[in-house]
């Protein structure tokens, strides 16, 4: 597969210079900001690489360098790309003159190595460099200027190309006319076997929805037939043409069938698609039907779009997140002898910890949190069980679960018999709760009271918390561990969040994590629990003020200290703490195994 690993852009529209790398761990790229800041122009621009006959310099040359027609003035837009098959990079140039920019690739070369390190540099002919772009199909999907008849004429010649190759319509178009008034009903079933194929595709989306074609029997050419007669209906009960739809579900089903072509036609080729702005007109909950589908088309080709919905960006580990902004100010020309406004596309820093809250500043969004039984759900002992848990989470970006707080162990009993007389009477399913308690002796009597409980209107499980390398992970009549949620987290992560709301709000001396992580690790230490360790420590390196606050104490402010630690575990844009988890997992792969066990409602 050969994705984009580097895009640079320089002297096209609103862009001078623009220069970022892609993470090839992951396929899809994000592009956000707020409006009329050039998200579009980074799209047409990778456009314009794999198309160079659309460019037109009047409306590609930058407002500055078309006033000032100094120097360099045409665009230039350089990729780097890396073939898993052959190990290599391939940089490849375009750099464009208004007469002949069908001669535009001026250089390429390839190297092993990686971006920083190039091993063995060998430059490319123009020969090679064509050969190398015919491996790669590229789409780009515009926010406007659907084009309908096209996508039906490329359905339509490929489906039978793919249907007939080598066989029945192995000749020239002109003899094609007498081939199709023979296999005319046969066209019609091969479109009937593709939309029934793909509506299964739509009906995910919009329950219903289905995809028709007809083939009128009295076109005069081929051609005809291929560019106007055939009409694409989709049926939702309601009007079948799709011209007569909302713009949303016009949009919608645009960009399905785009990608059902693709998976027809590009088995032998690498796929790249740009999209502009997917989300628009669409309601959230079809925004996260799509985000969902192009999460999973994305494992076979690499997707880059622009948007401005949170449903479409990476927040949490800001992997190929791409944020622009404007800088726009007043120049003088001295050549045309006045001032002009020139608005320049700059990128924004989100690589610090405020990355998160630079894009929530930019867009306007906010997280939104709902607190509804679903079908499956997590009841869990506190607020600082549901956070650490929603966090890891979002790290091994499992998807969503909703998380219910009970505000200590002795209440799981009362949430339990309210849910189960409260669904009593549902029609509606039959909710899955999974019980999730500390192992310790409160968490252990709890979970056999409930085991010997019978809820018939709800499914109830039960799971004792393990620690993070699972081995404490015994029946609750067999130890005698005082492990909480805390003790499942990674421990150096548990120290990271203890010194940060130490440092940072209590203004006190940390503790060294890798005297906690020893202890951990001693018998005489681990069955106590990570918090009286860190307890421990903390007192000893702060011996006039430890006793300020406590993280074991069944008195005071407790609960709210611990809350507190809780919050710092944001990794929304921390790379500190990102990076921390990182190396953790590595070192305690239990963790993400034990996670998915309490996750998981199979």
């Amino acid at each position: 597969m050969i994705k984009i690993v580097n895009v640079r852009i320089q002297r096209f529209r609103s862009i001078l210079d623009l220069n970022y790398d892609v993470d090839i761990s992951k396929n899809i790229i994000s592009i956000c900001g707020q409006n009329n800041v050039g998200k579009t122009n980074t799209l047409r621009a990778i456009t314009l690489f794999f198309k160079p006959d659309l460019y037109n310099h009047k409306a590609d040359i930058p407002t500055l360098k078309a006033a000032t027609w100094g120097g360099s003035v045409h665009p230039k837009i350089e990729l780097t790309f890396f073939d898993d098959k052959e190990e290599l990079y391939y940089n490849i140039t375009r750099d464009f003159s208004k007469l002949a920019p069908e001669k535009s690739i001026t250089s390429g070369y390839r190297f092993s190595g990686n971006l920083k390190h190039k091993v063995n540099k060998e430059d490319l002919s123009q020969e090679t460099i064509t050969q190398f772009l015919n491996k790669i199909h590229y789409i780009f999907v515009e926010s406007i200027n659907m084009n309908v008849p096209d996508l039906i004429n490329t359905i339509t010649q490929d489906m039978l190309t793919i249907q007939y190759d080598g066989a029945r319509f192995s000749q020239k178009k002109a003899n094609l006319k007498i081939a199709y008034d023979t296999y005319i009903d046969g066209l019609q079933d091969i479109l009937n076997c593709f939309g029934s194929e793909i509506s299964d595709t739509f009906d995910k989306f919009r329950e219903g929805w289905k995809i028709q074609f007809d083939v009128p029997k009295n076109s005069e050419t081929f051609r005809d037939l291929i560019s106007d007669d055939v009409r694409l209906n989709i049926l939702d009960k309601g009007s079948k043409g799709v011209i007569d739809k909302g713009s949303g579900l016009q949009r919608l089903a645009y960009l399905l069938l785009q990608f059902e072509i693709t998976k027809k036609i590009s088995s032998k080729k690498s796929v790249i698609i740009c999209i502009d702005e997917p989300d628009t007109y669409l309601h959230e909950g079809l925004q996260r039907k799509l985000k969902d589908f192009l999460d999973e088309m994305s494992k076979n080709m690499q997707i880059c779009y622009t948007t401005h919905s949170k449903i479409f960006i990476d927040t949490y580990h800001l992997k190929n997140t791409l944020l622009l902004s404007s800088n726009t100010h007043p120049q003088y020309i001295t050549r045309k002898n006045k001032t002009i406004d020139v608005m320049e596309t700059v990128r924004v820093n989100i690589d610090a910890d405020t990355g998160y809250k630079a894009i929530c500043d930019h867009l306007g969004i906010e997280e939104t949190k709902s607190e509804l039984l679903e079908k499956n759900n997590l009841l869990v002992e506190g607020g600082c069980d549901k956070k650490y848990i929603e966090e890891l989470c979002h790290f091994f970006e499992y998807k969503p679960i909703n998380i219910i707080p009970m505000n200590g162990a002795d209440n799981a009993l009362k949430y339990l018999e309210y849910y189960n007389s409260v669904y009593k009477d549902s029609q509606s399913y039959k909710p899955m709760i999974k019980v999730i308690l500390d192992n310790d002796q409160k968490g252990r009597e709890v979970f056999t009271k409930i085991r010997s409980k019978t809820y018939k209107y709800i499914n109830v499980k039960t799971y004792l918390l393990p620690n993070y390398n699972n081995n404490s992970n015994l029946s609750p009549d067999k130890n005698n561990t005082n492990n909480e949620i805390e003790d499942f987290l990674y421990p150096e992560v548990t120290c990271f969040l203890i010194n940060h709301f130490l440092s940072k709000y209590k203004n006190m001396n940390t503790i060294d994590p890798k005297i906690v992580c020893k202890r951990c690790n001693q018998t005489s230490f681990r069955d106590g629990g990570i918090l009286n360790i860190c307890e421990y420590e903390k007192n000893t390196v702060n011996p006039e003020r430890g006793g300020e606050i406590s993280f074991t104490s069944s008195k005071g402010d407790t609960n709210n200290i611990k809350e507190g630690i809780a919050s710092c575990m944001n990794a929304e844009g921390n790379n500190k703490l990102i990076i921390l988890l990182q190396e953790c997992d590595k070192k305690y792969p239990e963790v993400r195994i034990e996670l998915k066990k309490i996750i998981s409602f199979d």
